[in-house]
């Protein structure tokens, strides 16, 4: 009988026991996965609030319900910059052809009927006065190279005609003769050779906004400007002795501050598949660097991305990054943004266990 009661008692603790596992992986994992799951279900749907309530459960799940809310933190963070970026870029396009048309209108409209009028005064002292014709037909021909000339500066702010016809180290050059010598040297190094249009035109726009940047922002005494040509890639460098200015800890939160500049020219970059970095601190200079692949290959076999491991083809990629000499491709921004922002956290996909704290395009 005693041995009866002792197997009763056993089947007893046993059944509390499992019981009380199944209540506790039922509270503690199942409903925290479902809950999880349907969150992610209202992701899917574009409720970007859906991470906001924390989540319960066992370790792993509360560490995977933060990763993902702060996936989508990125994502937020990413929609709100390329908006400020976007709205800003339509203004600047919007105020460039307001300038253009003043500009038209205001110098060489108003120019072009002043000749006009010269011209057609001219004609009528051709008989009577021939003397005073030739001096109306000479200012009229001054004007008109004055016209000439105006539109030469105005063709050559949206796209310098010595970039297509001589080259960047040119174009580079007659940019920055044309700034003060004392302050802008421009240095060469390597064998320089033509690029394809495209990175000429990223590379200048680049020495262009850093340049800008040194006038109107830094109070430089003194700015340097060098091209290096590589066997693979073209570093361009832009640095100054200027007051500097606090770096935020992403490119783009720059866009919450009005500063677009750099902005464009990261996305310039990146779209070549190069990178871009800037190292400034107060009182301290600044240094913009930009480097671009002049050989790019895609693979044709598919490839993963180095954050979410998902496969992908190098075509129908969203962008990549050049790191320790290899080349990354990514699904997304929200991938992009955090190989870039933490490369280290994706060291067993790196080569050589390397880091870089660069911002790559």
């Amino acid at each position: 009988m005693v041995h009866q009661v002792d197997w009763v008692h056993i089947c007893c603790i046993a059944a509390s026991l499992l019981i009380a596992s199944n209540v506790w992986f039922y509270l503690r994992v199942l409903r925290p996965i479902r809950q999880l799951s349907g969150q992610a279900a209202q992701l899917t749907s574009g409720k970007l609030d859906s991470f906001e309530q924390a989540s319960t459960g066992i370790a792993e799940i509360r560490e995977l319900s933060r990763a993902m809310a702060g996936m989508v933190g990125h994502v937020r963070r990413a929609q709100d910059q390329n908006r400020a970026y976007t709205e800003r870029l339509a203004d600047s396009l919007e105020n460039e052809r307001r300038r253009i048309a003043r500009e038209l209108h205001d110098d060489v409209v108003q120019s072009t009927v002043a000749v006009t009028q010269g011209i057609d005064l001219a004609k009528n002292w051709v008989q009577t006065d021939p003397e005073r014709a030739v001096k109306l037909l000479q200012a009229a021909r001054e004007q008109a190279v004055t016209v000439v000339n105006s539109l030469r500066e105005l063709i050559g702010g949206l796209r310098p005609p010595a970039l297509e016809e001589l080259g960047l180290v040119a174009a580079l050059k007659m940019h920055v003769d044309k700034l003060t010598p004392q302050i802008f040297q421009l240095h060469i190094e390597g064998t320089p050779r033509r690029l394809d249009e495209p990175r000429e035109l990223t590379l200048f726009r680049a020495a262009q906004e850093a340049l800008s940047n040194v006038i109107r922002h830094s109070g430089a005494a003194h700015a340097e400007v060098t091209l290096a040509y590589g066997e693979l890639a073209v570093l361009l460098t832009v640095r100054d002795d200027g007051r500097g200015f606090q770096f935020p800890d992403q490119l783009g939160d720059l866009a919450f501050k009005r500063h677009y500049g750099l902005i464009g020219m990261q996305e310039r970059v990146s779209n070549l598949g190069g990178s871009l970095k800037i190292d400034s601190a107060i009182q301290r200079g600044t240094v913009v660097q930009v480097s671009l692949p002049t050989m790019t290959t895609q693979p044709e076999h598919l490839v993963r991305d180095p954050v979410c491991s998902a496969l992908i083809e190098p075509r129908q990629a969203y962008g990549s990054t050049v790191y320790a000499s290899e080349t990354y491709y990514f699904c997304c921004p929200v991938c992009q943004g955090a190989f870039q922002k933490e490369p280290e956290l994706y060291r067993p996909l790196l080569p050589n266990g390397a880091t870089d704290r660069s911002i790559r395009g």
